[in-house]
């Protein structure tokens, strides 16, 4: 039993449901936008019949760059609390922006959803403090529109055994069962102010849990972990929303 848990998270878990109360729905939106590409007009050069033409001009060598290479992302200043976020390889997701909300019930992150995501306050760590523990993200999936979260959450969904769960400890004494797939392990998540400051994860697991027992899940309600990540978006299978919600946790790289 984590005891350590106890006094930090009972109040939260007095809410049995709280955190299976993430909402997956959106609200459609009918946007369309043309882009029409210009293609330059072809060019022909007409040399004289037999004859060759040769430059004596050698190609200018590239100039030295005097621009430092930046330290990698983790060893630089903490980013703020606002700014942009991706991550990469099989679920990549790009042109997010990230921001905070409050610890609320229902957890339900404010919009865009096409494109924003929130950490929470009061929970966890912000993505300014994330080496002192766990920063939650939390962004919209669902079954009707791309949203956000989207990306993560359909190819987690398809790739796990329902069948085949993996049962973990869970507070109180209860048991919860996961159902994880290794294939995002190894994917990065960054988080970037505007002034380039970032924080950078490296991905280590991705599974689902029964949104009744996600916030009985005493490993992700461990708020403690130096340097974790958690994200967490509602289960999307095709055009519908699955009673799960996905995982996907990671480490500063």
């Amino acid at each position: 039993m984590h005891k350590h848990l106890r006094t930090s998270l009972l109040p939260i878990l007095s809410l049995a449901t709280a955190l299976s109360l993430v909402a997956c729905s959106g609200t459609e939106e009918n946007s369309s936008s043309e882009t029409t590409s210009h293609a330059a007009p072809e060019t022909t050069s007409h040399a004289a019949p037999g004859t060759t033409t040769v430059s004596s001009e050698a190609p200018p060598s590239a100039a030295p760059s005097t621009t430092p290479t930046p330290p990698p992302l983790n060893e630089g200043p903490a980013p703020s609390l606002t700014g942009t976020f991706e991550m990469d390889g099989p679920a990549t997701i790009t042109g997010a922006t990230y921001d905070s909300m409050p610890f609320v019930v229902p957890l339900n992150p404010a919009g865009p959803q096409e494109t924003m995501v929130r950490w929470v306050q009061d929970w966890g760590e912000s993505p300014a403090t994330a080496e002192q523990g766990t920063t939650y993200v939390l962004g919209h999936a669902w079954g009707q529109q791309k949203l956000v979260f989207n990306p993560f959450s359909e190819v987690v969904t398809a790739n796990v055994d329902l069948s085949k769960p993996t049962t973990v400890e869970g507070l109180e004494g209860m048991e919860v069962q996961r159902f994880a797939t290794p294939l995002l392990n190894g994917s990065h998540i960054r988080m970037t102010s505007a002034d380039g400051a970032g924080r950078e994860w490296i991905v280590d697991n991705a599974f689902l849990v029964d949104k009744e027992q996600l916030g009985s899940d005493a490993d992700l309600m461990n708020t403690e972990v130096p340097g974790r990540i958690v994200l967490i978006a509602c289960a999307v299978d095709g055009t519908t929303d699955l009673e799960y919600n996905v995982i996907v946790t990671g480490h500063l790289a």
